[in-house]
């Protein structure tokens, strides 16, 4: 599958990863690299997401579980460190941090490599900003409008003050051809703004958006610490049954099987499909292997074969 026919297939498989740290020495970049790119082409993905890391401290007044560390460039790590990976790839894309030049460099070479982005805004209104979500659309519309587009979908934002689903239609009028979630473990606020979005949709007769549903492994209750701190919503019984269970991380993936089973059996009852994007975003190699075990799961549901 190409970056530009992502946006037109409805059964999506991803597998997200988040790029080394800017403090790792060359040769260990190269080596982490090296171990993921073996691992990911084995996988039966339609693409890979390299993830854009922000340090969100300014979206909330509690102490961060760990520390921000930098990471290298996705657009890089994606293109040069992971260029044996055969997927496509779709590299997320902080705007809030660029001016407009130097916004339109990084479009213009990920034009070159074909590649698809996810442009993400700032975590929180009180940052300042020298380019909006808004402009990096514009942006790339007038620079780079072969590249496919993507943004992000937001349950929890949809529970907390509503219009998610109206959040989303107005990105699909700037160009995003797909969705992809913030990790789900709530199936509740999940439904809710799936539901509300496709009636919308079929009250304005337009399509449904592809929207791919992300699922986030958890290994430990600092892990589980830390998803809460990003603002996802881990329902009180979800939470004790990892908390209790013999094996937190084996848990997990049942959970989250079973999460995206129900929700893609609901999205077939409304007529349209959901993909999904595995995220493997720890350095524990017990979370990296479960992560590989939910994307074959997950091809399994989708039905493909794994």
């Amino acid at each position: 599958m190409s970056e530009k026919a992502i946006s037109s297939a409805k059964k999506i498989l991803t597998y997200g990863i988040t790029p080394p740290k800017t403090s790792y020495s060359e040769e260990r970049r190269r080596n982490t690299a090296e171990a993921q790119t073996a691992r990911i082409r084995e996988l039966p993905i339609d693409a890979l997401v390299t993830y854009d890391l922000q340090d969100e401290s300014s979206r909330t007044d509690v102490e961060r579980p760990f520390p921000f560390l930098e990471s290298i460039d996705p657009l890089e790590y994606a293109y040069d460190y992971l260029s044996g990976v055969p997927q496509s790839k779709i590299v997320y894309r902080s705007v809030a941090g660029q001016t407009p030049d130097s916004m339109v460099a990084w479009l213009k070479k990920l034009a070159e490599h074909d590649g698809a982005t996810v442009l993400v805004g700032a975590p929180s209104a009180k940052q300042e900003l020298s380019l909006r979500l808004s402009e990096g659309y514009s942006l790339l519309r007038e620079h780079a409008g072969d590249v496919c587009l993507g943004g992000v979908l937001i349950a929890e934002r949809h529970e907390d003050r509503g219009g998610e689903d109206l959040r989303v239609l107005r990105k699909v009028e700037r160009g995003c051809e797909f969705f992809i979630t913030q990790a789900v473990y709530s199936v509740a606020a999940s439904k809710n703004v799936l539901s509300d979005l496709y009636y919308r949709c079929q009250s304005e007769e337009r399509e449904m958006p592809h929207i791919m549903i992300t699922l986030s492994p958890c290994g430990s209750d600092k892990t589980l610490a830390f998803m809460n701190w990003l603002g996802v919503s881990v329902p009180g019984w979800l939470r004790n049954e990892l908390l209790h269970a013999n094996d937190i991380l084996d848990k997990s993936i049942d959970l989250s099987t079973s999460a995206f089973e129900e929700l893609y059996e609901f999205s077939k009852t409304k007529g349209f499909t959901l993909g999904c994007n595995v995220e493997s975003v720890s350095l524990r190699k017990a979370e990296i292997d479960a992560s590989v075990e939910l994307v074959h799961r997950i091809a399994k549901i989708l039905g493909r074969s794994s």
